[in-house]
């Protein structure tokens, strides 16, 4: 017999109960260093390392503005989480949200994108391992190191919440570390030019643009299509709230989140612009890289290299606990097989790190069978779902603030001038999803990601909607 009391109108289980179940399993643990660490770790990557010349290539300078309006739609986006998580904390939240707030096929496709997405990152972060480790073992295949890359999360998930806390803070002070030392490396070499220190020889003017806007608005558009998806780790962020000690403290960690991120990505790629001509910097590597070699700090370089696979372990890592939250969020609510929800008596949810497991390996196997351009485009799919994910999001915010409740609600300052705030960012999402679709190097994706989401809805009302309706019959 189905657990009535713990279900809302529609069979879903609420987020009250799933956050219950999850204290159950786990207790609440994290604190706010703890959910801040996870946080920046979750979202700093290798992607934001390696990938970031892309949008400085399209934008120039201007890429510093494509920064801080994402940092600003973040804030908005995980203003509105958060304020839904203190009311009612779920370790699914990124699904149950708007499953509870705008009905049970929005939570539906909000999860099961999210799920892949997440897998599909995986799966390409141990890919990108792969080659750049091959630099230093040439003779060993691709596969089988991505394939040990991936295991090694697998393992580091199985743990439970609290090793993941340990080993994601470890890893996000080696990201921060590098990212910080960065900076000051960028400090220590500004102030040497102008007090006429050792680097006083490196040209003052050496990076500086002569137009901040080479491309004109329309650069920083394009690029903010790439520069959002540096913001778009708030998943794991979504997937602990429930393990907060005090749901109060996670507005506390989303602040200190969302505004280091912004602190560090502004600063760090600034100096990049100042050490290294913008139009010389390269989309196949790491424009840190490139300028640490140039300003002459080599060994600095192979450091932050170093970080760079650490920043790759961290996301991946981050990727599968939330993954696998709302895979067993989706279970609960009849959205995917029940046997994914652990039991009371298991602390690790084993068939679902064994189902995440399988399709990490499926899609490693797609990476090597496929024609690169062809799994490419599965990847870029990834990233329409993450503009899905925060407009279901941010909508069910708006519907959350509709719902009749006793006494004021908590909304998070993150979340400053809402409502007016919240449809704004909604506006620009999907005006640079929009934007985005007529770039013709990006259409693809957006079709790839189309045909994946009609599948889903097509599974949906053939599978899904048919296995809950006798136990949506129970409920009333």
């Amino acid at each position: 017999m189905a657990d009535t009391k713990s279900r809302g109108a529609f069979g879903l289980r609420t987020p009250q109960a799933v956050g219950e179940r999850a204290s159950e399993h786990k207790g609440r643990t994290l604190t706010v260093p703890g959910l801040t660490l996870i946080g920046i770790g979750g979202i700093i990557g290798a992607g934001f390392f390696l990938g970031s010349g892309l949008p400085i290539h399209m934008a120039g300078p201007g890429v510093l503005v494509a920064y801080l309006l994402g940092a600003l739609i973040t804030a908005q986006v995980v203003g509105a989480l958060t304020s839904m998580a203190v009311q009612h904390p779920a370790s699914g939240a990124y699904q149950e949200y708007p499953a509870k707030y705008l009905g049970r096929f929005a939570g539906y496709m909000q999860g099961w994108t999210y799920y892949l997405t997440s897998l599909l990152t995986i799966a390409s972060e141990a890919v990108a391992m792969a080659v750049f480790v091959q630099l230093w073992l040439p003779n060993w295949p691709s596969l089988l190191l991505a394939g040990l890359f991936a295991a090694v999360i697998v393992v580091v998930n199985a743990f439970g919440v609290r090793s993941f806390e340990r080993i994601e803070s470890i890893m996000s002070v080696v990201k921060i570390g590098a990212l910080v030392g960065f900076i000051v490396y960028g400090v220590v070499m500004l102030w040497s030019l102008r007090a006429g220190g050792p680097h006083a020889a490196f040209p003052a003017t050496h990076g500086l643009p002569t137009s901040f806007l080479p491309n004109g608005w329309g650069g920083v558009l394009q690029s903010m299509v790439v520069v959002i998806f540096a913001y778009a780790g708030i998943g794991v962020f979504a997937s602990v709230t429930s393990e907060m000690k005090n749901p109060r403290d996670i507005d506390r960690a989303a602040i200190w989140t969302v505004v280091a991120l912004a602190v560090m990505y502004i600063a760090s790629v600034g100096f990049v612009l100042w050490l290294v001509p913008w139009q010389s910097i390269s989309t196949h590597a790491s424009p840190f890289v490139a300028a640490l070699r140039a300003s002459g700090a080599t060994v600095f370089a192979t450091v932050f290299n170093a970080a760079i696979l650490v920043a790759a372990f961290s996301v991946m890592a981050g990727a599968l606990y939330s993954a696998n939250q709302v895979l067993i969020s989706l279970g609960a609510s009849r959205d995917a097989p029940r046997q994914v929800v652990p039991s009371r008596h298991h602390r690790t949810p084993w068939v679902a790190l064994g189902a995440s497991t399988v399709l990490i390996a499926a899609f490693l196997i797609l990476s090597t069978l496929l024609p690169a351009n062809v799994y490419s485009f599965l990847v870029s799919a990834s990233s329409y779902f993450t503009f899905f994910n925060w407009l279901m999001l941010a909508f069910s915010f708006l519907k959350w603030r509709k719902q009749p409740g006793a006494g004021p609600r908590f909304v998070s300052k993150l979340a400053f001038g809402q409502p007016v705030s919240t449809w704004v960012a909604i506006v620009l999402l999907i005006g640079l999803a929009g934007y985005s679709v007529v770039q013709p190097d990006q259409r693809v994706g957006f079709y790839a990601a189309v045909g994946i989401g009609a599948l889903l809805a097509a599974l949906y009302f053939l599978v899904a909607r048919r296995r809950a309706e006798p136990h949506r019959r129970e409920d009333f």
